[in-house]
């Protein structure tokens, strides 16, 4: 394992991070609309934009999630391997 391959690690993981958080902000403003909506507001709910911003959200996290867990399973593989030798 290389400097380079933490660097890559540490990178998927803020990557990975940064658009969790964006997806539950998006998932928040979605929940804030919706209680106000139900709360007898008769402000603006959701719409379909929204959801659709939910949904291209929620994809790039779980997309990163896979990139990072699939490269640290690599990394770890590699270890074990070099460990047995």
């Amino acid at each position: 394992m290389t400097a380079l391959d933490l660097l890559t690690l540490d990178v998927l993981l803020a990557r990975s991070v940064l658009l969790r958080a964006d997806y539950m902000r998006v998932q928040s403003r979605i929940d804030g609309l919706l209680l106000s909506r139900g709360s007898g507001d008769a402000g603006k709910g959701p719409v379909d934009e929204d959801f659709g911003q939910l949904i291209g959200a929620m994809s790039r996290s779980f997309s990163a999630d896979a990139l990072y867990l699939s490269n640290l399973s690599h990394t770890v593989h590699e270890i074990i391997e070099r460990a047995k030798a």
